[in-house]
């Protein structure tokens, strides 16, 4: 099972992400970002303030806290907002830190 060990900010909404079978790629996260837009409270990860929030959840995945807004029966609850480890490896690119230097 492939997670992330870590998740760094390259910068602005590109995330250089470690995994465990040793793997270091660069996932540019604006698209899918603007693929889910239509999910209220995730324009708030256009803000690089509350982008530098990611984090990795317990299941090895990149995740931003309390931050899909849900709406049900009158009640506002707060989701995360996560990418599966798996999106993450084959929606990225090998990263060389040689070629961004």
């Amino acid at each position: 099972m492939i997670r992330l060990n870590e998740v760094h900010i390259l910068k602005p909404y590109e995330l250089i992400c470690k995994f465990n079978n040793g793997a270091v790629r660069l996932l540019d996260v604006l698209p899918i970002i603007n693929q889910q837009l239509h999910h209220e409270g995730v324009s708030d990860l256009l803000n690089e303030k509350n982008f530098a929030n990611v984090e990795i959840g317990e299941f090895g995945e990149i995740t931003w806290r309390k931050i899909v807004k849900s709406t049900k029966d009158g009640e506002i609850e707060y989701w995360d907002y996560d990418i599966s480890p798996e999106f993450a490896f084959y929606n990225s690119v090998e990263f060389n830190s040689t070629k961004t230097a």
